[in-house]
């Protein structure tokens, strides 16, 4: 039985959209170990309600909150402007963890000028406020990684559903970035992601569901929670050369470090 994990990246609002109630999102997890929870914003409303989210139930587990402004979302600047107003006026909230998801997504969307633009405003204004950015990339591996690089040392966070390979596993460690596995790692095909977990430094770790979306294997194609993190988990305990225990103890103390701020230590 794992003891301590940390759900990095969920969005319990569309879980229950469909059809699992967050209480029993929460019990389900309590009882495979998960600790805690980071509830991701992807636009204003939804930033709201992850707010809402973490502090209405956290009695049951420890849920955090960041505010975000998805790629895929083609938003008006005035509402960019909202989600920048309510990051500020957040950014002291004992359960505001960064600034995410934002990013790049050249699967869904081609204005690539657009995206890199707005992916640009969220990363400046985590560094003045000196907090961790939550990097949604997807077919856009260059591009994310260009355009971190030109704020090496300043903007600090991780990539989440990490779906590349071990070259820009470590190009995104180098710029001071942790890693962070979904349930894609327990896929068959997987091969490339598999090879950079179990490779890359045990302390640039962390694991997350994205749920309700990529359930890990026995679960694919259904809907995802967050405790099926402890799927994650235990994939990679078979990727990993290190005991156990130590894999399950530096990933949880790496959640820790992101969910206080702390940047990684390359």
């Amino acid at each position: 039985m794992i003891s301590a994990i940390v759900d990095t990246h969920c969005h319990l609002d569309l879980l229950q959209e469909k059809g699992l109630e967050i209480s029993q999102a929460l019990f389900n997890a309590k009882q495979h170990g998960i600790k805690q929870i980071i509830q991701i914003g992807i636009d204003e409303s939804s930033s709201l309600h992850a707010l809402e989210i973490a502090e209405r139930f956290s009695d049951e587990i420890q849920i955090y909150f960041t505010i975000g402004c998805h790629p895929c979302h083609q938003v008006q600047d005035s509402e960019i402007e909202k989600i920048i107003c309510l990051t500020e006026n957040l950014r002291s909230h004992p359960k505001f963890v960064g600034i995410g998801e934002i990013g790049l997504d050249y699967y869904h969307l081609q204005e690539k000028k657009r995206q890199e633009d707005v992916f640009r405003k969220f990363i400046e204004l985590s560094i003045q406020l000196g907090v961790p950015i939550v990097v949604h990339s997807r077919d856009a591996a260059e591009d994310t990684y260009q355009i971190l690089s030109q704020y090496k040392n300043q903007v600090f966070g991780t990539i989440h559903c990490f779906a590349y390979n071990l070259e820009y596993a470590k190009k995104f460690i180098d710029l001071g970035f942790y890693i962070s596995f979904s349930g894609i790692l327990t896929f068959r095909n997987a091969k490339e992601i598999q090879e950079a977990a179990s490779k890359i430094p045990l302390q640039n770790i962390l694991v997350e569901t994205d749920a309700p979306y990529l359930a890990p294997m026995p679960h694919r194609g259904k809907r995802n929670e967050p405790s099926y993190t402890s799927y994650v988990m235990k994939h990679l305990f078979h990727l990993r050369s290190e005991p156990k225990q130590k894999v399950e103890e530096q990933v949880f103390q790496n959640s820790q470090n992101f969910i206080h701020k702390k940047r990684v230590l390359c």
